[in-house]
């Protein structure tokens, strides 16, 4: 791949070094969720734990790995429904801003 567009002093070419292919993404955060999910979940039976209590609700928003199908049926199995955010309202998810963040960290080193 070309890039097309660039940075350099005025009056000299651009100059472009690398390969600029995009590479497969990789959520590190989906290798363990779904086992921490059910870990949560069944963590309440048999004894008292403040929380998930009778009350409790899941909110999750819109990821691909908060949407499987494994992960919909654990809070059912307690009677708990899931609740999923609207799509693009990272105001109502603020971690989001924090993952921003860490992503741009990353992409910098």
């Amino acid at each position: 791949m070309i890039r097309k567009r660039g940075y350099s002093m005025r009056g000299e070419k651009v100059a472009v070094r690398g390969d600029f292919q995009r590479k497969p993404r990789i959520s590190v955060l989906a290798l363990s969720f779904v086992s921490c999910c059910k870990d949560f979940v069944y963590s309440a039976r048999g004894r008292v734990n403040q929380y998930p209590g009778s009350n409790s609700v899941w909110i999750l928003d819109g990821a691909s790995i908060h949407r499987h199908p494994e992960i919909i049926k654990l809070p059912a199995k307690c009677r708990r429904g899931p609740y999923f955010l609207p799509a693009y309202c990272p105001f109502f998810n603020p971690i989001e801003f924090l993952f921003g963040f860490v992503k741009k960290a990353f992409m910098r080193h």
